[in-house]
């Protein structure tokens, strides 16, 4: 049987992730530092010289522009199967999507799970 390798990668920086706003599944596209960011990750998989046979993202627009930029920074584009599936996506945070991080992980979080702090989770 052979080998599956499989790589994950963060969507790129998004607006609310420079306001310090908790995206789940409000979605926000990438600013240009994420762009940027996500094309050197492009290039240096490529220069990796790493063969990819699939790629999947979550069907949010800045996982689908992530993997766009990616995909073309790897020359293909229309060359490998791509799919989206909802199944992967964000946590959805209900109301307090878009909400200030500290206030989701620094407060209500550590409530729901009965602990001081988000990263004793």
């Amino acid at each position: 049987m052979a080998k599956t390798k499989l790589y994950i990668v963060r969507h790129g920086k998004t607006m609310f992730n420079t306001i310090g706003r908790a995206q789940g599944w409000s979605d926000t596209p990438l600013t240009d530092v994420g762009e940027r960011g996500i094309r050197e990750l492009g290039i240096g998989l490529r220069e990796s010289k790493l063969q990819f046979l699939k790629a999947f993202s979550s069907d949010s627009g800045r996982t689908i522009q992530t993997m766009g930029i990616i995909l073309e920074e790897l020359g293909l584009t229309e060359h490998i199967p791509y799919r989206t599936d909802k199944r992967i996506r964000e946590w959805c945070f209900g109301s307090f999507d878009g909400a200030y991080d500290g206030e989701l992980f620094m407060g209500v979080m550590p409530r729901v799970f009965n602990v001081e702090h988000v990263h004793q989770l």
